[in-house]
């Protein structure tokens, strides 16, 4: 199980090279933007990003306790109790994700601009990015969810597997819409979110198909 979640790890962050060299060129080659204007977009980003990945590093180690739980319940052969621990798993992230996505996403401009102290053009451009990766930690919890829940039932190679597929279509999208003038940097987070949205819908068809008693997911993350 080790080396599938290695190699999810990994493909992470060469996605996430991949990401920021495509839109930078994008950027400065099919919009013409000037370095420092590419540069203080990405700086932007980057604010948001590290505020986005706060409320995920919570949700982190809340997915990571529940495989052995899970591990230990399936080996017993008590099914049912480990359906009823990762229905459990769901709900507390979904306690954590909900809050944070729409308090993000609706509070934006405030939380970036005291934050980041930016004003003017900047934190209009702070507030679009903002809003949406709130809605992108949603997906973010449910992605990560539905991988430890996998990995439990000893299937760590199918997240891997979506994993990927939803990072080309996050390069895709980024590549896309960052060449548009009215989308631009925009377009980073919206292909992020795009991959986080297929990697759920791919987890979740997984999971239906692989595991004998799959959790209600969306149900749970709403409840």
């Amino acid at each position: 199980i080790a080396i599938p979640i290695t190699l999810g790890s990994a493909g992470l962050q060469i996605i996430n090279l991949f990401d920021t060299m495509i839109y930078m060129r994008r950027l400065t080659g099919a919009l013409a933007w000037s370095s420092d204007a590419a540069d203080t977009a990405k700086g932007i980003y980057n604010f948001c990003q590290t505020i986005f990945n706060l409320p995920c590093s919570l949700i982190t180690p809340i997915t990571i306790s529940i495989i052995p739980t899970v591990t230990a319940a399936l080996t017993r052969g008590n099914a049912d109790g480990a359906r009823h621990t990762e229905e459990s798993a769901v709900r507390i992230p979904g306690l954590i994700a909900m809050p944070c996505a729409f308090g993000l996403a609706l509070l934006a401009e405030p939380i970036t601009a005291l934050l980041g102290g930016y004003s003017g053009g900047n934190l209009a451009m702070a507030t679009r990015l903002m809003t949406v990766l709130g809605f992108t930690i949603i997906f973010n919890a449910l992605v990560l969810v539905s991988t430890a829940i996998m990995q439990a039932h000893g299937h760590a190679g199918r997240p891997v597997i979506n994993m990927l597929i939803g990072g080309v279509v996050n390069l895709v999208a980024v590549y896309v819409l960052a060449g548009m003038p009215l989308i631009n940097i925009l377009g980073t987070p919206i292909g992020l979110l795009m991959g986080y949205v297929v990697i759920s819908i791919l987890n979740i068809l997984s999971m239906r198909r692989l595991l004998p008693k799959p959790p209600a997911i969306l149900p749970n993350l709403l409840r």
